[in-house]
């Protein structure tokens, strides 16, 4: 499938701004995390030309009117003065690219792109995956030499029918940019329609770390539900879905005349082998009650990575928040387990411990839980670690709770 653009809008503080192209292509120019190799203005628009690391990527910025939709996730905490300010500006900047090789590479180049221009940004609205995301936040994940999680590229939405036994119809929006079909769950209910939506997300994510889609059909192994029973999903065209269920159905053939009709599928399940090999699928309700229970659906090693190198790059926000008593802090550690446990694959144990004193980039911390697989090791046990060991933490505030992704609000 083709790729369509990424499109993301710009609400400045001023939107003045945006009638002096020359500063906005300057400021490029100046920023160190890529190239600008030309600047062609064309109509009202600028066609830009970037290099970052060995990929070159085509831009066009373009101001724009909007105004904030209606039916957009909003992602982010926005301050009412925020809000108020946002409802005021009638003019942004629209920033379009289509991505690379790696999606979430190329999603964090566009962070980039933006926040080198308008770095006081009050919002970006990102239409590709119908979100509205703070500024701080994209300046915070600009900043960063870690790019945001794979979530950001997409959203999952849930729309329903008002009666109570309505069918809930799941999909998502900004998997297309990134070079993958759209994902659909048809026909869920209210009831359910979480389980759902945790293995539309959980798909998707693995969707974007594989080199290439699942052909239509083919089985695709997703995680252990209760029992042990292994869940199988496959890819379906939407076409094809649809001709199984009503036309009038929310998500049926009336909803396609608009929209969600081209690269897009749904996800169905294959309960043995033997139906997989003679290609007969069953909707994803024939597990309801084995998704229940907490189905283990695993992190990549690459997902994994990110997180704890986001963790780490950030901890200096955790060690801050440490000086306010009313702040209850938790960091995730990752500890070598026993040898017999170990595999070439993984050593380590990641548990979560509560942080009881910090000195320098040095912590005291105390054992929440008690560890599977070191035996020696036990609930209420105290260490000392450093940023080392650590792969996750979380700061509980009176106002709510932080992790390394949202440590933006400490600034609001």
């Amino acid at each position: 499938m083709e790729k369509t653009k990424s499109q993301m809008l710009v609400v400045p503080v001023d939107d003045g701004e945006l009638e002096k192209p020359e500063v906005l292509v300057k400021r490029l120019y100046e920023a160190e995390a890529f190239q600008v190799e030309s600047v062609k203005p064309e109509d009202s628009a600028m066609q830009i030309t970037v290099v970052c690391g060995e990929e070159t990527f085509f831009v066009e910025i373009y101001p724009t009117e909007f105004a904030l939709p209606e039916l957009y996730r909003c992602q982010h905490f926005f301050p009412d003065i925020d809000i108020e300010a946002i409802q005021k500006v009638q003019c942004g900047l629209a920033v379009e690219m289509e991505f690379g090789v790696d999606a979430l590479s190329s999603y964090h180049l566009q962070l980039k792109l933006i926040h080198a221009m308008i770095p006081d940004a009050l919002a970006v609205i990102d239409d590709s995956s119908e979100k509205i995301l703070s500024g701080r936040w994209v300046a915070l994940a600009a900043e960063s030499r870690v790019p945001p999680a794979p979530r950001y590229l997409y959203t999952a939405q849930a729309v329903a029918g008002e009666e109570e036994d309505a069918c809930v119809w799941l999909h998502t929006h900004g998997l297309n940019r990134c070079g993958r079909p759209e994902l659909e769950v048809l026909d869920s209910n209210k009831e359910n329609y979480q389980e759902h939506y945790n293995v539309l997300e959980t798909l998707a994510n693995r969707m974007l770390e594989d080199e290439s889609v699942p052909d239509f059909g083919a089985p695709y192994f997703m995680a252990y539900m209760a029992e042990g029973i292994p869940l199988v999903v496959t890819l379906i065209d939407w076409e094809q879905a649809v001709e199984l269920y009503s036309p009038e159905m929310l998500g049926g053939k009336k909803d396609r005349q608009e929209g969600h009709n081209k690269d897009t599928c749904v996800v169905f399940v294959y309960p043995s082998q033997e139906s997989a090999e003679k290609g007969q699928f069953y909707p994803l309700d024939i597990y309801d009650k084995y998704m229940k229970g907490n189905p283990v659906f695993l992190i990549s090693i690459e997902e994994t990575a990110r997180m704890r190198a986001q963790a780490v790059e950030r901890i200096s926000y955790l060690f801050d928040a440490f000086s306010d008593k009313d702040n209850h802090l938790l960091v995730k550690l990752g500890l070598t387990v026993d040898e017999e446990h170990r595999t070439m694959e993984n050593d380590k144990e990641h548990i979560w411990f509560e942080i009881l004193e910090v000195s320098g980039n040095r912590f005291r911390a105390k054992l929440t839980q008690e560890p599977y697989y070191i035996k020696d090791m036990h609930e209420g046990f105290v260490g000392e670690y450093g940023p080392e060991d650590v792969t996750d933490w979380l700061i509980y505030t009176p106002n709510g709770r932080l992790s390394p992704d949202d440590v933006y609000r400490l600034s609001v």
